[in-house]
This record gives C-alpha cells, structure tokens and sequence, in this order.
C-alpha cells in the first residue's frame, strides 16, 4: 500500500473519529438536558397546582363563598395532570419513581386535610382557624415544597452526572483520535516534513479547553483569543446565524471602526460568501475569487472559514491579517474552526432545547404557556405574602392595516421591535410577554394601580418611539390595566377586567392607557 493511500485511510480514520465523538457528547448531553427540563416542568407545575389549590381554599376559609373553591378544584387537576406526566416520563427510573410517589403520598393527606376544612365550613360557617393557621396542613405543604426542591436537585444532578458521562466519553474518542494522528504524522515524517511541536501544542491546549466551556460566548471569545494568539497581526470576528435564522451577526466584540459594524446591519446569512459556498473563501490573495463577497470586501486581507456541525452551515469566522497567510496559518484558521464546531453546535442545541419550549421566536418573549405559569405562581405568592399585583394588557393600534398595507414580513418586523422595547422598558422584578397575535401581557408583581398606571404609559410612550424604516407610519398601543385584590382575585378576572380596561382605552381613541372602571363594548381594530 502506498503512502498517499496510508494517508488517506488516517484520514478518513480520525474524520470518523471526530463524527462519532460529536455525536456520542451531543446525543447523551441533549437527551439528559431535555429530560431534566421537560421533568423539572412537571415538577414546577406540580407546585404551582399545590399553590393554587392553597390561594383558593385559603380565600374559601376567609369569605365562605363557594366560588373560591373552583381554583381549588382546578389546582387539583391541574395536579394529577403534572403528577401523571411525571411518572411517564420517570417510567424506567425506579429511584424518581419513589419520590414521585413520596411527592404525591404527602399532596394527598394534605388534600385530605383540605376536604375536611371545607366541610368543616360548609356545614358550620365560617370558622376563626384559617389555612395558615392549621399548623398540620402547613406542615405538610412545607413538606411537600421541600420534596419538590429536592426531587428537581436530584433531576439536576443527574444531569450534570450524564453530560460528565458524555464528556468521559468524548475525551475518550478525542485520545483515539490523537493516535489516529500520531499515526498520521509518522507517514508525514517518513514523507520528509517535520511537524511544528509549537503549532501542536496550541491546538491541543485549545482542543481541551474549547472542550470544558460552559456557554456559547465563552465558546465564541475562546475561539477569537486562540486565532489573534497564534497568527500575528491578525483580528478574528466569529459570524452567527440568529435563532430565526435570517440575519447574520457577530457573536465577538467588533473594533469601534470596524467596517462590519454598518454592514452586519440587516444582513442575510448568504452575504457571506464562505456561508454561501460551504467553503473557504479568502480575499486579497493572489488569485482572487470570480464571486466578490459582501462583507469582507472592505478587508485589505481576510480569511473566512465556515463552521459547520453535521453538514450544516452554522456560521463563520473572518479573519483579518496583515500578510498573507503562509500554509501553516491557514491550516490553524481551518482547524481551528473546525474543532470549536461541534462544540459551538451542541452548545446551541442545549440552549435552544431550554428556551424553544418557553419563548416566542417572533419577538424573543416568553410565549403564552410560560405566561399562564409564571402568572399563576407570581399571584400565589401576592395572595400568600398580602401585596399588590398588577397586569397590564396592551395591544397595537391598527396592526391588521400594517399587515394589510406592508405585509405579513414587515408586521413581523414591528412585533419583534415591539419585543426588544419592552426588554429595555421593565423593571427586573417585572414579567412581560406575548399573550398572542398582537397582544402582549406585563405582570408587576408589589405593584399597586397608580404604579401600574405610570409604568404602563412609560410603555405607550415607548411604543411611540419604535422606528421600523419598512413601515412609514407611527407605531402605537391601547393599554389596560388591573390590579388584585381590588380588581380581582384570580387569573382568568384580572385579565377579564385588564381586557376591558383595554378597550375603554380603545374606545377613547387609542394611544392612551386606561384603569379598571367599567365594561366597555369592544372597538374593531
């Protein structure tokens, strides 16, 4: 067998090697995150059901009236829904399964003791002992919040022990591969050229440690510090497409007069070439490519690699240098690249499987079911603690007209601006997201009507300043505003009074922000 062809099947060797260690980590560290998570939301929901069966029978206790135990009713579906998909997924997992089943034995005495009170006050009336004052019943919810914390304590140490089980295992694969290479470089030696130990070193020291980090940016600035390290005189700029994938930006710091500033604004993945071609492009070299590209054409010399993961472009790196780049370099650009891919796409598929099942991909807000949760529990502890809470129900002013004139596209454009105003607009104690369409709910938790009132024109006014350069018209809301107790008690009543405060402000001419004052005839938008 001849050199070339030794060469190539240690190639294609450490190419396997490389395939099977990114799909081994990736597989076992996404599956044990996905698992945690969709547990840990059944744990969540078990509590919050817990929750809400107390604020109802504790408000049943104070008033006697019957219609505070429907909360109560509802919380305790609500519980054995969570409690059921609970046990569904910790089918095969003997150990979840006995504190599932601790976590459901300690709910039902408290139920149990729950019944008893309510017939206790059905058939004498109202009594002075109330649920905070049942020593018993508190007790055994302290109990159960407990268990609940350390069942998702135990959710999450599995997790960290899985993703350490994968890393074993990619480190595993990793030290095959450097064989594989070892192997390599021998045919290379017999071939007459001579390794760089120096050149070695780095990339091993930044394979390792690529390998340890935690998130995508400590990933990312990894990868620029590693290429401006090793190839003197050279700035590196790491490319990414966004969640929605129809923009480019860049993911490291840029130089204050870096031309890519004016450039990455509003650009498609495409307007990079080496995205577009799947391949290396360089500008500036000898040989100059028939296909100009975009962004990189202010650079006197630049070097772009794409990074792929699985054949898919994810993004890219723009390196620019003062010189050309001799072989060497271009092979660490390359590698480099290379090596951080699989590392940077798993990294992103953990943090997409965590916040897909909870935001809304359009404006980057949580989406309507992590509303409805975060709702729940944010009243129970108002209801729980006796403070003040208020929602605030806003939605755009003439939306079906901006669809209508400039398009679905452009309409999509005004919601995400809308996202990132309210982003910059709230307090961090404050909740907000879209509840819809083009409806978006605030919740401010210790927050009384007046205070609720002036955030939300604080919100008006910021709606006002939106510019989206595709839609010639002014951006404006009508705002609704309630506030329990005095609006109401519940849910499903605070957003009723909210939506109908929304339409008086509708009714008065829009652009305006309007308390709970009374019922007011819908206005066609």
């Amino acid at each position: 067998m001849s050199r070339r062809a030794k060469t190539a099947i240690l190639l294609l060797c450490s190419v396997g090697a490389v395939a099977a260690s990114v799909w081994v980590a990736s597989s076992a560290q996404r599956s044990a995150a996905e698992h945690s998570f969709v547990q840990s939301q059944h744990a969540q929901r078990m509590l919050t059901a817990m929750l809400d069966q107390e604020a109802g029978l504790s408000t049943f206790e104070l008033t006697g009236r019957e219609q505070y135990l429907h909360r109560y009713e509802a919380g305790r579906r609500d519980f054995d829904v969570a409690v059921a998909g609970v046990t569904r997924g910790e089918q095969s997992d003997k150990h979840h399964l006995v504190e599932v089943a601790g976590l459901a034995e300690v709910a039902r005495e408290w139920q149990r003791r729950a019944e008893s009170a309510i017939l206790e006050v059905q058939a004498n009336g109202l009594r002075a002992a109330t649920l905070s004052s049942d020593k018993r019943r508190g007790d055994l919810f302290n109990r159960f919040r407990a268990a609940t914390a350390a069942y998702q304590s135990s959710l999450n140490k599995e997790r960290t022990d899985a993703q350490a089980r994968a890393t074993l295992i990619a480190i595993g694969l990793i030290l095959i591969l450097c064989v594989l290479f070892a192997g390599l470089g021998y045919v290379v030696v017999e071939r007459g050229l001579i390794a760089d130990e120096s050149y070695r070193a780095t990339q091993r020291e930044f394979t390792d440690t690529m390998q340890m980090t935690r998130t995508e940016t400590e990933a990312y600035e990894l990868l620029k510090r590693h290429l401006e390290r090793t190839i003197p005189r050279s700035s590196a700029v790491v490319l990414n497409r966004n969640n929605s994938d129809n923009r480019l930006e860049a993911v490291t710091p840029l130089e204050e007069d870096s031309p890519l500033r004016d450039r990455l604004i509003d650009t498609e993945p495409d307007s990079c070439l080496a995205i577009r071609l799947g391949r290396t492009h360089e500008h500036g070299a000898r040989h100059e490519s028939l296909l100009g590209c975009e962004l990189c054409g202010s650079c006197s010399r630049s070097t772009c690699v794409p990074s792929l993961v699985g054949g898919e472009v994810i993004g890219s790196v723009l390196v620019e240098h003062a010189r050309t780049l001799r072989e060497h370099a271009h092979r660490r650009i390359f590698e480099s690249v290379s090596q951080a891919a699989p590392v940077l796409g798993n990294l992103r598929n953990l943090t997409l499987a965590e916040m897909r099942a909870a935001t809304d991909a359009l404006t980057g807000l949580p989406n309507t079911r992590a509303l409805q949760d975060t709702f729940k529990r944010m009243l129970a502890h108002s209801v729980r603690m006796v403070e003040p809470m208020s929602v605030v129900l806003f939605d755009l002013d003439h939306f079906k007209k901006i669809n209508d004139t400039f398009g679905h596209e452009r309409g999509d454009e005004v919601l995400a601006a809308v996202g990132d105003a309210l982003a910059g607009s709230l307090r961090a104690s404050d909740f907000a997201g879209r509840n819809g369409g083009e409806e978006f709910l605030v919740l401010l938790p210790d927050t009384d009507q007046d205070g609720a009132l002036t955030l939300a024109e604080k919100l008006r006014e910021a709606l006002t300043k939106i510019n989206v350069p595709s839609v010639g018209k002014p951006i404006s809301g009508s705002f609704g505003v309630a506030t329990f107790p005095a609006d109401g008690t519940d849910t499903a009543m605070l957003l009723r009074i909210a939506d109908r405060a929304l339409y008086e402000a509708k009714s008065a001419g829009r652009n305006c922000v309007r308390g709970a004052t009374g019922v007011i005839e819908p206005v066609a938008d």
